[in-house]
Protein backbone atom coordinates (compact mmCIF):
# COMPACT_ATOMS: atom_id res chain seq x y z
CA UNK A 1 0.00 0.00 0.00
CA UNK A 2 2.79 2.37 0.82
CA UNK A 3 4.33 2.03 -2.61
CA UNK A 4 1.08 2.86 -4.50
CA UNK A 5 0.62 6.27 -5.95
CA UNK A 6 -2.08 8.70 -4.76
CA UNK A 7 -3.79 8.50 -8.16
CA UNK A 8 -4.13 4.72 -7.83
CA UNK A 9 -5.62 5.13 -4.35
CA UNK A 10 -8.12 7.69 -5.67
CA UNK A 11 -9.13 5.32 -8.49
CA UNK A 12 -9.52 2.49 -5.96
CA UNK A 13 -11.72 4.71 -3.74
CA UNK A 14 -13.86 5.70 -6.72
CA UNK A 15 -14.24 2.03 -7.68
CA UNK A 16 -15.30 1.14 -4.13
CA UNK A 17 -17.79 4.02 -4.11
CA UNK A 18 -19.28 2.94 -7.47
CA UNK A 19 -19.55 -0.67 -6.27
CA UNK A 20 -21.27 0.49 -3.06
CA UNK A 21 -23.76 2.62 -5.02
CA UNK A 22 -24.51 -0.34 -7.31
CA UNK A 23 -25.15 -2.62 -4.29
CA UNK A 24 -27.41 0.00 -2.70
CA UNK A 25 -29.33 0.35 -5.97
CA UNK A 26 -29.78 -3.43 -6.17
CA UNK A 27 -30.90 -3.63 -2.52
CA UNK A 28 -33.36 -0.80 -3.12
CA UNK A 29 -34.86 -2.53 -6.18
CA UNK A 30 -35.20 -5.83 -4.32
CA UNK A 31 -36.80 -4.06 -1.36
CA UNK A 32 -39.32 -2.33 -3.61
CA UNK A 33 -40.24 -5.63 -5.29
CA UNK A 34 -40.65 -7.32 -1.91
CA UNK A 35 -42.85 -4.49 -0.63
CA UNK A 36 -44.94 -4.65 -3.83
CA UNK A 37 -45.49 -8.38 -3.27
CA UNK A 38 -46.51 -7.72 0.34
CA UNK A 39 -48.94 -5.03 -0.82
CA UNK A 40 -50.45 -7.48 -3.31
CA UNK A 41 -50.80 -10.12 -0.59
CA UNK A 42 -52.51 -7.67 1.77
CA UNK A 43 -54.81 -6.37 -0.95
CA UNK A 44 -55.72 -9.93 -1.97
CA UNK A 45 -56.37 -11.03 1.61
CA UNK A 46 -58.71 -8.16 2.53
CA UNK A 47 -61.59 -9.11 0.17
CA UNK A 48 -61.42 -12.71 1.45
CA UNK A 49 -62.03 -11.73 5.07
CA UNK A 50 -65.57 -13.18 5.00
CA UNK A 51 -64.32 -16.65 4.07
CA UNK A 52 -61.10 -16.65 6.08
CA UNK A 53 -61.22 -13.97 8.80
CA UNK A 54 -58.22 -15.13 10.86
CA UNK A 55 -55.99 -15.90 7.89
CA UNK A 56 -56.83 -12.61 6.21
CA UNK A 57 -55.88 -10.59 9.29
CA UNK A 58 -52.69 -12.65 9.71
CA UNK A 59 -51.59 -11.93 6.14
CA UNK A 60 -52.11 -8.20 6.57
CA UNK A 61 -50.39 -8.20 9.97
CA UNK A 62 -47.40 -10.16 8.60
CA UNK A 63 -47.18 -7.88 5.57
CA UNK A 64 -47.05 -4.84 7.84
CA UNK A 65 -44.35 -6.39 10.04
CA UNK A 66 -42.20 -7.36 7.08
CA UNK A 67 -42.65 -3.96 5.47
CA UNK A 68 -41.61 -2.24 8.71
CA UNK A 69 -38.47 -4.41 8.89
CA UNK A 70 -37.56 -3.70 5.27
CA UNK A 71 -38.13 0.02 5.80
CA UNK A 72 -35.92 0.02 8.91
CA UNK A 73 -33.22 -1.86 7.00
CA UNK A 74 -33.42 0.61 4.13
CA UNK A 75 -33.25 3.50 6.58
CA UNK A 76 -30.08 2.04 8.12
CA UNK A 77 -28.51 1.94 4.66
CA UNK A 78 -29.63 5.50 3.94
CA UNK A 79 -32.14 4.49 1.27
CA UNK A 80 -35.50 6.15 0.80
CA UNK A 81 -38.41 4.82 2.82
CA UNK A 82 -41.34 3.49 0.77
CA UNK A 83 -43.34 1.68 3.46
CA UNK A 84 -47.07 2.06 3.83
CA UNK A 85 -49.19 0.32 6.47
CA UNK A 86 -52.07 -1.77 5.20
CA UNK A 87 -55.20 -2.02 7.28
CA UNK A 88 -56.97 -5.34 7.70
CA UNK A 89 -60.63 -5.16 6.75
CA UNK A 90 -62.89 -6.17 9.62
CA UNK A 91 -65.32 -9.02 9.10
CA UNK A 92 -68.33 -6.87 10.00
CA UNK A 93 -67.25 -4.21 7.50
CA UNK A 94 -66.99 -6.80 4.72
CA UNK A 95 -70.35 -8.32 5.67
CA UNK A 96 -71.99 -4.89 5.62
CA UNK A 97 -70.57 -4.17 2.16
CA UNK A 98 -71.85 -7.50 0.89
CA UNK A 99 -75.31 -6.85 2.35
CA UNK A 100 -75.43 -3.40 0.77
CA UNK A 101 -74.48 -4.80 -2.64
CA UNK A 102 -77.18 -7.48 -2.30
CA UNK A 103 -79.78 -4.86 -1.42
CA UNK A 104 -78.73 -2.72 -4.39
CA UNK A 105 -78.99 -5.71 -6.70
CA UNK A 106 -82.39 -6.61 -5.24
CA UNK A 107 -83.66 -3.07 -5.68
CA UNK A 108 -82.50 -3.03 -9.31
CA UNK A 109 -84.25 -6.36 -9.88
CA UNK A 110 -87.46 -5.13 -8.31
CA UNK A 111 -87.37 -2.03 -10.50
CA UNK A 112 -86.91 -4.23 -13.58
CA UNK A 113 -89.85 -6.42 -12.55
CA UNK A 114 -92.03 -3.37 -11.96
CA UNK A 115 -91.06 -1.91 -15.35
CA UNK A 116 -91.72 -5.25 -17.05
CA UNK A 117 -95.12 -5.46 -15.36
CA UNK A 118 -96.08 -1.98 -16.55
CA UNK A 119 -95.00 -2.87 -20.08
CA UNK A 120 -96.98 -6.12 -19.93
CA UNK A 121 -100.14 -4.38 -18.77
CA UNK A 122 -99.69 -1.87 -21.57
CA UNK A 123 -99.33 -4.68 -24.14
CA UNK A 124 -102.39 -6.45 -22.77
CA UNK A 125 -104.48 -3.30 -23.03
CA UNK A 126 -103.25 -2.71 -26.58
CA UNK A 127 -104.13 -6.28 -27.52
CA UNK A 128 -107.59 -5.92 -25.98
CA UNK A 129 -108.19 -2.69 -27.85
CA UNK A 130 -107.12 -4.26 -31.14
CA UNK A 131 -109.36 -7.22 -30.54
CA UNK A 132 -112.36 -5.04 -29.83
CA UNK A 133 -111.64 -3.05 -32.97
CA UNK A 134 -111.37 -6.23 -35.03
CA UNK A 135 -114.62 -7.69 -33.79
CA UNK A 136 -115.97 -10.53 -31.70
CA UNK A 137 -113.97 -13.30 -33.44
CA UNK A 138 -110.75 -11.66 -32.34
CA UNK A 139 -111.72 -11.59 -28.69
CA UNK A 140 -110.52 -15.16 -28.18
CA UNK A 141 -107.23 -14.33 -29.92
CA UNK A 142 -106.80 -11.25 -27.76
CA UNK A 143 -107.54 -13.23 -24.62
CA UNK A 144 -104.93 -15.82 -25.62
CA UNK A 145 -102.39 -13.13 -26.44
CA UNK A 146 -103.07 -11.31 -23.15
CA UNK A 147 -102.81 -14.55 -21.17
CA UNK A 148 -99.53 -15.44 -22.87
CA UNK A 149 -98.12 -12.00 -22.11
CA UNK A 150 -99.19 -12.21 -18.48
CA UNK A 151 -97.76 -15.73 -18.21
CA UNK A 152 -94.42 -14.51 -19.54
CA UNK A 153 -94.42 -11.63 -17.05
CA UNK A 154 -95.22 -13.99 -14.17
CA UNK A 155 -92.48 -16.38 -15.26
CA UNK A 156 -89.93 -13.56 -15.47
CA UNK A 157 -91.01 -12.19 -12.09
CA UNK A 158 -90.85 -15.66 -10.48
CA UNK A 159 -87.41 -16.36 -11.91
CA UNK A 160 -86.06 -13.06 -10.68
CA UNK A 161 -87.61 -13.46 -7.24
CA UNK A 162 -86.33 -17.03 -6.91
CA UNK A 163 -82.87 -15.97 -8.03
CA UNK A 164 -82.71 -13.12 -5.53
CA UNK A 165 -84.08 -15.17 -2.65
CA UNK A 166 -81.71 -18.03 -3.49
CA UNK A 167 -78.76 -15.65 -3.49
CA UNK A 168 -79.77 -14.17 -0.14
CA UNK A 169 -80.25 -17.64 1.39
CA UNK A 170 -76.83 -18.78 0.13
CA UNK A 171 -75.20 -15.66 1.54
CA UNK A 172 -76.94 -16.14 4.87
CA UNK A 173 -75.95 -19.80 5.05
CA UNK A 174 -72.35 -18.94 4.19
CA UNK A 175 -72.37 -16.29 6.89
CA UNK A 176 -73.78 -18.69 9.50
CA UNK A 177 -71.18 -21.36 8.61
CA UNK A 178 -68.39 -18.92 9.32
CA UNK A 179 -69.70 -18.21 12.82
CA UNK A 180 -68.94 -21.79 13.89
Amino acid sequence: MLDTSPEELDEHRLGLKAAREQRLKLISQCSERLLARMATAAQTANPKVLLHPAASRAVVFSSNQLAAGVTDFNGTLGLKEVHRDWEAKRWTEAATELRDRALETGAEGATAVRRMGVETVGRAKTAKDRALDAGAESIDAARRMGNETLDRAKLFSDQLTNGLSGRVLRQRSQGSEEKY
